[in-house]
């Protein structure tokens, strides 16, 4: 046969008693269950049940949030502060950078961009020199042409004549040869 364990009894005021009838139907327990739990959880955790600001609770919340700060300053001292100073100095060094091509290789490109426009403009200038030495050449080409056939002309009209050709037909050939040679 067993025994019963619940053999210590406890008296308290209907009051109480009442307080701990709702406690227990709140958390869907026996009064004698939720008493158990509560003894249970007054051992474990070492409050004391007549501290109802609950000291120990507040101690180790502030002690916890020190920790979380003390860490976080930690963190801030080691890693966010430096972080921050070499962005600060990579910041800089890239407005050196850009400062330096703002200078530098802005105005290179200035100076061979007008390079070359000036390059461009002295080809212009040799091409359009070509084209006159080229035309010039086609018509030196063609007066040399036109100079031969008056001067076969010439030639071949002389070869005709004869000492008995008057003299007035030699000079109507030489002044015919004459306008020729001028209209070249």
């Amino acid at each position: 046969m067993s025994k019963d364990e619940n053999v210590k009894t406890i008296r308290f005021p209907v009051i109480t008693d009442e307080k701990l009838q709702k406690l227990a139907a709140k958390s869907g327990l026996t009064k004698l269950a939720f008493f158990i739990h509560m003894v249970d959880y007054f051992y474990k955790s070492k409050k004391d049940p007549r501290d109802l600001n609950d000291e120990l609770l507040k101690n180790a919340i502030n002690k916890k949030t020190d920790n979380i700060i003390s860490f976080i300053k930690t963190q801030e001292q080691d890693i966010l502060i430096p972080l921050k100073k070499s962005a600060e100095r990579m910041i800089t060094v890239q407005g050196n950078i850009v400062d330096h091509f703002n200078k530098h290789i802005i105005r290179f490109n200035d100076e061979q961009k007008a390079a070359f426009q000036s390059q461009s403009n002295q080809i212009g200038k040799i091409v359009e020199y070509l084209q006159t030495v080229d035309r010039l050449q086609y018509d030196k080409t063609a007066l040399k042409d036109r100079f031969s056939f008056v001067l076969e002309s010439y030639i071949r009209a002389r070869e005709q004549m004869s000492m008995m050709t008057k003299q007035n037909e030699k000079d109507n050939l030489i002044q015919q040869v004459r306008e020729q040679l001028k209209s070249l």
